[in-house]
């Protein structure tokens, strides 16, 4: 099962370092919550696969020695990019163009545990989940998706299902844990917002 423990640490160690956003333990974050998002099953296929392709392309830049230790933080990244020219490169998606699809994908999960920590057992994901997405994620995605999102959301199960598969160790103290997931992952948006909008990349298309 997922773990929402996992989730808050490794946001947590995103901010360890002073000024600078962590990149290992940020798409840690992301496989983990990947883990929940899958158990819902194909409702969310069309966020799960974009999160594949995008964890996946951060990673081999972290893999590739030659250029590895510039992606290893947000800020160095952006700056190694600026640099060499990578972001105008259109042969290739850039770590700031992917990292900023996964930034808004974080946004999302933000509003969306922030609104499940203050719902009942027997509350419908759905509706919440629609919520989270209309004021999140949508404003970047086109018509058709949206479409496709809004009506897929609505058939997620009660809140009670959903985390059916939560560690036992974390079921007693899961509203505790959403929070903080909520507000974690605030903190590293809220972070990753300021350098994107200082380097005017927020609109990357």
């Amino acid at each position: 099962g997922f773990s929402l423990n996992v989730v808050v640490r490794s946001l947590n160690e995103c901010l360890a370092t002073p000024q600078e956003m962590k990149i290992d333990p940020y798409l840690a974050a992301f496989k983990e919550l990947q883990k929940f998002f899958h158990d819902l099953g194909t409702v969310f296929g069309f966020i799960n696969s974009d999160l594949d392709s995008k964890i996946a392309i951060m990673e081999e830049y972290r893999a590739n020695p030659k250029v590895a230790k510039h992606y290893e933080g947000l800020c160095s990244m952006i700056a190694f990019e600026k640099s060499s020219k990578a972001i105008e490169d259109q042969s290739k998606p850039s770590g700031s163009r992917t990292l900023l699809r996964l930034h808004r994908a974080l946004e999302f999960v933000a509003r969306l545990f922030q609104r499940l920590s203050t719902a009942n057992d027997d509350t419908g994901m759905g509706g919440l989940a629609q919520e989270s997405y209309e004021e999140t994620l949508a404003r970047h995605h086109p018509w058709l998706i949206r479409k496709g999102a809004t009506w897929a959301l609505l058939a997620l199960p009660t809140l009670r299902k959903a985390f059916a598969k939560a560690r036992t160790e974390e079921k007693d103290q899961l509203r505790t844990l959403m929070q903080a997931v909520s507000d974690n992952a605030y903190r590293v948006f809220h972070f990753a917002e300021a350098v994107y909008k200082k380097h005017g990349l927020l609109d990357l298309p």
